[in-house]
């Protein structure tokens, strides 16, 4: 058994050189598979919110994920050929419910009308779609790779990560590291944001969804800086791994439907750090992905 997963992790390497060596003769398409980076297994340190056990241990294999959150650009290249082929049922469930922008505290009705379809956001990460709507976009994005790949000897599969995955990803082997980058301050030794999260003055105050109040958590950290909205999915620092905003600007989608983690752009310095998870029963503005990528040996 060790010497098959061997293989298979061996294997994979050899497949991610073939897809970045052959990315010229590539169709237009799959240029973009050079953005998934290589994430090695390992131990994986997850909070428990129990006081007689503060975490539990796990272990993943490796993977690769992409460096970025899923763009407009690429969810529309998704929904264009979905309407292309008529398939109209998984258009309904995959749909951009662009009207979770409205909020009759804030004047967001331009997002409404420009966010998901002007060319200025082609860039910043897909929003107020649905965990069915994500799914499918992971499998859409597999059945196209092998089409066009259908001899490699293996099957390319782009999934939603599972959060242990995800953390592995988020942090490494910095065990118990608050955020995704080497160090618990949301400023680096210069000063600078090193990540997009609601301005509301002090880190260590976090949202409590029970109560629907903002509360004090017992952390000696501070964080002036903001954004108002999404940044471009490159945006701020890349990570160990050099993957960009792990951390803030869009919560993820995890394979365990309801949760997203790492906190969001609309959410106060705690609430950003890798344990961080917010729950969700629908599309929101502040929920986006990004996919893994494995293979299975035919």
């Amino acid at each position: 058994m060790r010497h098959h997963k061997i293989f298979i992790i061996g294997a994979l390497a050899l497949a991610m050189l073939s897809i970045n060596a052959g990315n010229k003769k590539s169709p237009k398409f799959f240029q973009g598979l050079d953005d998934y980076v290589f994430v090695p297994g390992g131990k994986v340190y997850v909070e428990t919110g129990n006081k007689n056990k503060d975490y539990d241990t796990t272990r993943v294999n490796s993977f690769y994920i992409s460096k970025y959150e899923i763009s407009n650009r690429q969810y529309t290249e998704f929904l264009t050929e979905l309407q292309q082929q008529q398939q109209y049922d998984k258009l309904l469930i995959a749909r951009i419910d662009t009207l979770k922008w409205r909020d009759k505290y804030a004047f967001n009705e331009p997002y409404v009308m420009y966010y998901h379809k002007h060319p200025a956001y082609a860039g910043y990460p897909v929003v107020n779609i649905t965990y069915e709507g994500a799914v499918l976009y992971c499998k859409w994005l597999s059945e196209k790779y092998n089409k066009v790949h259908p001899d490699n000897g293996y099957i390319v599969e782009f999934r939603l990560p599972a959060r242990a995955e995800w953390i592995r990803a988020a942090r490494g082997d910095n065990k118990l590291g608050a955020y995704s980058w080497d160090g618990p301050y949301l400023r680096n030794s210069k000063g600078i944001i090193q990540c997009n999260f609601l301005r509301y003055g002090d880190e260590n105050i976090h949202y409590n969804p029970e109560t629907k109040k903002y509360e004090v958590a017992h952390m000696d950290q501070w964080a002036v800086f903001a954004g108002d909205i999404t940044a471009p999915v490159k945006s701020y620092f890349a990570n160990c791994y050099g993957i960009y905003n792990m951390c803030g600007n869009v919560a993820e989608m995890v394979a365990e439907k309801g949760i997203a983690a790492g906190g969001s752009y609309a959410d106060p310095g705690y609430d950003v750090r890798v344990e961080s998870i917010r729950q969700y029963d629908e599309a929101s503005p502040v929920i986006g992905f990004r996919p893994v990528m494995t293979f299975v040996m035919k």
